[in-house]
């Protein structure tokens, strides 16, 4: 680790402690003044907007920029990103059987059509013998 990094590494730890040494009394304050329901209410309010913004045409880069501070830039969406890896690989994998799958419907079908052509073909050969046979009779 370069001398930058560290210094950069040990701020970093140094913020994250001095962080908890203030939010952690700043929630137990909310929760005892009957105010962390709305606190977290507003917060809910804020992640159910961000959809709405994100699919609105008009959303500006400044726009997306502070939507994707928000959102990954914050612990809380760490577990949420790794359960969104995990279903990302999920549909993939989904995907991947329903091609499969697909595939060998799409063969299936060839072939019937490969069987089909052929019955025909028979059949119009048989009848064209019939009826050969008919004209010479």
């Amino acid at each position: 680790m370069t001398p930058n990094r560290f210094v950069r590494h040990m701020k970093e730890e140094h913020d994250k402690h001095t962080d908890a040494t203030v939010k952690v009394p700043f929630l137990k304050k909310c929760k005892e003044a009957g105010l962390l329901t709305y606190l977290l209410e507003e917060i809910l309010d804020k992640v159910h907007s961000i959809p709405e913004k994100l699919m609105d045409e008009t959303t500006s880069e400044a726009d997306y920029e502070e939507i994707g501070s928000a959102l990954f830039e914050c612990r809380l969406f760490e577990d949420t990103f790794e359960n969104f890896q995990a279903a990302i690989e999920k549909k993939i994998d989904t995907s991947h059987r329903r091609r499969q799958q697909l595939k060998e419907e799409i063969e299936l079908l060839d072939d019937l059509k490969q069987t089909l052509c052929s019955l025909q073909e028979s059949r119009d050969l048989m009848s064209s013998s019939t009826s050969v046979s008919s004209l010479s009779s």
